[in-house]
């Protein structure tokens, strides 16, 4: 019975060393760190203030105009006539044609006074 024991003791001890487990405790391993790149900066061109000038507006004054109904070529020719002696009287100078419009009885035919 001794002998049992012993290879009882021996069969204890044997499978105690096999089925021994340890467990090591380590750091874990940190990736490495992000590194963000900065982005080039952007040159933006930015125009300058404007200059404020104040000017004096430029007043131009519409010619002086007559106008002529008018529907067919002879009576054209008569207005033209007409408007033209109206400005030799009123402005001192020529007469030229300035407008002219479709209207139901005829036409409308305007002429400016301009120095020729």
């Amino acid at each position: 019975m001794r002998t049992t024991l012993i290879a009882a003791a021996v069969a204890t001890a044997a499978l105690t060393g096999c089925t021994f487990k340890s467990t090591t405790v380590r750091q874990a391993e940190t990736p490495p760190p992000v590194v963000y790149q900065a982005p080039a900066p952007a040159v933006i061109y930015q125009s300058p203030t404007p200059t404020v000038v104040y000017q004096q507006p430029t007043i131009i004054a519409a010619p002086t105009t007559i106008s002529y109904s008018v529907s067919s070529q002879a009576q054209y020719n008569q207005a033209a006539g007409l408007a033209a002696d109206w400005c030799r009287a009123k402005v001192g100078t020529g007469a030229r044609i300035y407008d002219t419009k479709r209207a139901t009885s005829g036409d409308v035919v305007t002429f400016a006074c301009v120095a020729s």
